[in-house]
């Protein structure tokens, strides 16, 4: 049975009339409770997602930019596959949006305009890895304090950013509509807005280490009137363990494709480090997608299913998210 404080929590749903808060309540009261015998705590689930997602970002940016045969070989040389780091004294755009709400987090609330300002400051001073609408998105509210209406197309920058907030699990009403909220001050689309909230519901369940996640997801979907196709792209994933969905391409791809390639390699891959390898070894996957793909597999299977030396090779941002990882969990 759901208790008092937990439906309390759904009154802060990601829509505004009651109807819809009320859909969203049952919902969280009634998330799917499947469960795989416990090999990780969840520290180590909560590190393998703050730190996967730095190492799948540095992964991708190995051959992000290549799309051939040769220049992807060439990107990749003749030794083993490692991270990229960034140039020092650079923060990259999916480190440095995520690390905004974390550090909202460490503060006892997310003050959204004040996350908004540390976006700003972080794209003035730095930007690295800030693609156009992501730019578009921060000069929007750099020039008039407000998120931007129209972009020329959806993105999934805003899933990468609101990624963190699934560590706020203990309080799921909060979760959604924070991470609804977070994606919108980047993102106008209702298509981003509802990836960026169903990658952290499944990155929520899989902290709690559950791997049927799609019912919680799909719920979340129907109870907030997802369309049609979009709802479909993620009954699909399931459906078939052998036929992957097509891999998003581009540095900003789009978020309905993105949410499904991600949780099909989720629900069909067991081994997290192979999934990464094929993703890379392919080129053109942006650490945009790398990010979400590594974070939601550090979540699943912990940074255990990951080669050490990648941790070691992705930069000073993995060794200080696993010290942040540290200090939530303390």
């Amino acid at each position: 049975m759901c208790s008092e404080g937990r439906a309390e929590h759904a009154k802060d749903s990601i829509l505004s009339d009651g109807n819809a808060s009320r859909r969203l309540g049952r919902f969280l009261c009634g998330m799917h409770n499947s469960q795989t015998p416990p090999d990780l705590t969840l520290a180590d689930r909560r590190e393998g997602l703050l730190v996967g997602a730095v190492i799948g970002a540095r992964l991708a940016a190995r051959t992000a930019a290549q799309s051939t045969p040769e220049t992807i070989r060439a990107a990749l040389g003749d030794g083993p596959l490692m991270p990229l780091p960034p140039p020092l004294g650079r923060r990259p755009a999916t480190t440095a949006l995520a690390d905004a709400l974390l550090e909202e987090f460490t503060l006892g609330g997310v003050d959204l305009r004040r996350l908004a300002g540390r976006w700003v400051n972080w794209w003035r001073e730095d930007g690295f890895e800030a693609g156009p609408l992501l730019e578009a998105a921060l000069d929007q509210i750099a020039q008039f304090d407000a998120p931007t209406a129209t972009l020329p197309a959806a993105g999934s920058i805003a899933m990468v950013a609101a990624l963190p907030a699934a560590i706020a699990s203990a309080t799921p009403g909060t979760m959604v509509s924070g991470a609804y909220h977070v994606a919108k001050l980047l993102d106008p689309s209702e298509d981003a807005a509802l990836a960026a909230v169903a990658v952290v519901v499944a990155g929520s369940r899989l902290l709690e280490g559950q791997r049927d996640f799609i019912p919680d997801v799909l719920a979340l979907l129907r109870a907030n009137h997802a369309p049609p196709e979009f709802l479909e792209a993620v009954i699909a994933v399931p459906r078939d363990p052998r036929t992957a969905p097509p891999r998003p391409e581009g540095m900003e791809p789009d978020p309905r494709g993105t949410l499904a390639w991600v949780l099909w390699q989720l629900q069909h891959r067991p081994r997290g480090a192979e999934v990464m390898e094929r993703m890379v070894q392919g080129g053109g996957a942006s650490p945009v997608l790398g990010a979400l793909l590594g974070g939601l597999l550090g979540a699943r299977d912990g940074l255990r299913g990951f080669p050490e030396a990648w941790g070691e090779a992705a930069g000073e941002d993995a060794l200080l998210r696993r010290q942040l990882a540290r200090r939530l969990g303390a």
